[in-house]
């Protein structure tokens, strides 16, 4: 198949997108980039966007029809073979810093364990199941994914030559729709003493896009295949243009909010609005590809995307390493600058890549790997983080958890409430609730003798003294909030993300989201 340098810049595209996102969420941070990075299009994102531009290649490349059935599998196994070994680098490496902070970098590793919550509590099953691809822990979720679908492809591709396209896919958007019942309780059930990860993203439903993508690759093949009329591409363009509408808020008069849009895209499961909206999307940048594919073509973008496999797993160390700095920088004026450092080197990878041909493997890793080693170094070393104040737990196991509140924009009062590990977070916590000025949180206010044990922290202000936090007309908080390990926000968060040992982690300052 001809190279399509359009796919090549929107895989590039979102490889940027991606990495900026979980930079920013894996330090617990926000940023005005994120206005950019987060749906601007609708209800969808990245990861959808870079599964389906898989999916549609991966479908398109193998199926020539030059390749037998039996060329194909040997060509999709030996992909599955490569992914997988870049996964268990990316596993190797991450882990291995992981253990590493936990025995000499204690304040690091209180950065990076809520992401591996399953290898901090059980390390040598959590390996073990992170070999096997059941346990996924965070960031490290997408591989996985693909290294399942491109095992299943040959046969995927197999029925499609039977003429069976219809059928495969009807079996996928069934297996979609059951997905919403097999909940990850069901494998957590089967290893009930066991910590285990299983991913963010539900593998039987997003099974859909991939496959659903992959017969549109093998169409492409098919001389009768005419996928274009203008009467299709209004109709698409308009359904776009009124879930764009919808996305920016211009219907919450008739109570079509983020929340309820968010409902309707779930995005673990791929609930249905989110796979309509994707799928309008890559339908109308096919009409710009057909016709004018030039204007979706961007050099440094295209760099990168020709080697997506090998960029991305560079991110995927890369945000685990950066984590700990960019964590201690997230409230200061120059964190975008930093986050825009760290993007700056997914290129490194793509230019070792590219100079195969002219470098020999020992100077391309001493000046691309060791380059980024060194400038990783030094931005950690220059803009660390101070270090926690030590905590005295005294001879009834009580001890102080202090908590700051940065980002506050309003003057009125700020409520502090601690929930303990077994309350349930839309009611009243049972350890505290106290309102404070701004300039106490803003120093930090100390709860003195709480017991030792997990907690969660949800702070907001009461700007207009109504004793909770109040929704906006778009069904977005209009007054500032967070939440204790400052997660990244996809819906209401849950005890698994905020919770927190004390006395280790007693010193939480919580990030306000000002929407």
């Amino acid at each position: 198949m001809k190279r399509i340098p359009a796919l090549d810049s929107i895989r590039g595209l979102l490889l940027v997108i991606m990495t900026v996102n979980h930079l920013i969420w894996i330090s617990g941070g926000n940023s005005v980039i994120q206005l950019f990075s987060l749906q601007p299009l609708g209800q969808f994102g990245a990861a959808e966007g870079f599964i389906l531009v898989s999916g549609f290649l991966a479908g398109a490349i193998y199926s020539r029809p030059k390749l037998s059935n039996l060329e194909i599998r040997e060509k999709a196994w030996s992909r599955v073979a490569s992914i997988y070994r870049y996964h268990l680098l990316c596993l190797v490496i991450v882990f291995a810093w992981f253990a590493y902070c936990l025995a000499y970098l204690p304040d690091f590793a209180s950065v990076i364990e809520p992401n591996l919550g399953s290898f901090a509590e059980s390390p040598w099953s959590s390996i073990l199941l992170s070999v096997f691809l059941i346990n996924k822990p965070s960031y490290l979720e997408i591989l996985p994914l693909y290294i399942m679908y491109m095992a299943l492809l040959p046969f995927v591709i197999a029925a499609y030559r039977r003429g069976w396209v219809v059928w495969v896919l009807l079996v996928s958007v069934l297996i979609w729709a059951a997905s919403a019942y097999v909940s990850e309780a069901i494998l957590i059930s089967l290893l009930p003493d066991v910590a285990l990860q299983t991913g963010y993203f539900d593998p039987f439903a997003w099974q859909l896009l991939f496959v659903g993508a992959s017969a549109v690759g093998f169409a492409s093949h098919q001389p009768a295949f005419n996928w274009y009329s203008k009467p299709a591409t209004i109709l698409v363009g308009s359904l776009a243009l009124l879930i764009l509408a919808a996305h920016h808020g211009a219907f919450l008069s008739l109570g079509i909010h983020q929340g309820v849009l968010y409902g309707l895209a779930d995005k673990p499961e791929l609930g249905w609005l989110r796979l309509l909206n994707i799928t309008l999307w890559a339908y109308l940048i096919a009409v710009v590809i057909k016709f004018r594919p030039t204007w979706l073509e961007a050099r440094p973008l295209a760099y990168i995307g020709r080697h997506s496999l090998q960029v991305f797993a560079w991110h995927t160390v890369m945000i685990y390493l950066m984590a700990p700095m960019l964590f201690a920088q997230r409230f200061s004026s120059h964190y975008e600058w930093l986050i825009l450092i760290c993007l700056a080197s997914i290129w490194i990878p793509a230019w070792m890549r590219e100079s195969k041909a002219t470098l020999s493997q020992i100077k391309r890793w001493s000046l691309g790997g060791g380059g980024a080693i060194a400038a990783g170094l030094l931005l950690s070393v220059w803009f660390q983080a101070e270090p926690a104040p030590e905590i005295v737990v005294n001879e009834k196991g009580l001890a102080p958890i202090t908590v700051k509140v940065a980002n506050i924009k309003g003057d009125g009062p700020v409520i502090v409430l601690v929930y303990g590990e077994k309350d349930n977070l839309m009611g009243m916590p049972s350890i505290h609730a106290q309102g404070y000025s701004v300039a106490q949180v803003t120093a930090g206010v100390q709860l003195d003798n709480i017991p030792v044990g997990k907690y969660a922290i949800f702070a907001y202000q009461d700007n207009d003294g109504n004793q909770q936090l109040t929704m906006g007309p778009g069904g977005m908080p209009s007054e500032g909030f967070g939440y204790s390990n400052n997660p990244a926000l996809q819906g209401v968060p849950s005890m698994d993300q905020i919770k927190f040992s004390h006395p280790e982690k007693a010193h939480q300052v919580i990030q306000f989201w000002n929407f």
